[in-house]
């Protein structure tokens, strides 16, 4: 118990605190990734700073350090009533994603290694949530607020479909919410920016330097 509930989620609160981002930065142009840009570690500011390819490369190095460490827990406990514990461990490598505490607690936005996490939690509502992300933005041409789109599409998803979503499933649909709600809380400056028609565009030039992120 002791092991599932409470050392499972801190060793994944310290694999999602590795900081890809601001290593690779650093690594390839000696730079700190939290002075440019927006300033945030994530895969949109990293494109912006090093390039698409380095970009990509963050988002998935981000979304495999949120699946490695529930695929390995399951793995590990698999048929010792773990379900609660998994999630735990869940919330434990997103904290450590967002509020890292190699960068004084300053990360990412979620979205990337959200996408790990329920790419082993519950794949199919992660495919919904995905066609409702490229959806928002391919219409909107707003990567963030396909993001938050996406997070609510995700829950929805897991209560519409989900097996006993308030029964045994509860704590996983009110994990769910959580993520939807850290990841919608995390980009109120790109709401704001939407609602001022400052938010960056794929395709366009941004009007503000401050940019969505993931």
């Amino acid at each position: 118990m002791l092991i599932q509930n409470i050392i499972g989620p801190i060793i994944a609160y310290f694999i999602g605190s590795i900081p890809f981002g601001f290593l690779l930065t650093k690594f390839i142009k000696d730079i700190d990734i939290r002075q440019v840009g927006s300033g945030n570690p994530g895969a949109t500011n990293v494109a912006r700073v090093l390039g698409k390819p380095y970009g990509i490369l963050v988002f998935f190095l981000d979304m495999l350090k949120g699946f490695l460490p529930v695929y390995f827990f399951d793995q590990l406990f698999s048929g010792y009533g773990h379900n609660l514990a998994l999630i735990l461990c869940g919330v434990g490598v997103i904290c450590g994603h967002t509020f890292p505490i190699f960068l004084g607690f300053k990360g990412g936005k979620a979205a990337a290694t959200g996408c790990g996490v329920f790419l082993w939690l519950a794949p199919a509502p992660l495919f919904i949530a995905v066609a409702v992300w490229s959806l928002t933005v391919f219409i909107s041409r707003y990567i963030s607020l396909g993001s938050m789109i996406s997070s609510v599409a995700l829950v929805a998803s897991l209560i519409l479909f989900g097996k006993e979503p308030f029964r045994h499933g509860l704590p996983l649909t009110l994990f769910s919410i959580f993520i939807s709600m850290l990841l919608i809380v995390r980009h109120k400056a790109n709401i704001k920016r939407i609602v001022n028609g400052t938010e960056s565009k794929i395709g366009k030039k941004a009007k503000s330097p401050d940019l969505a992120e993931n």
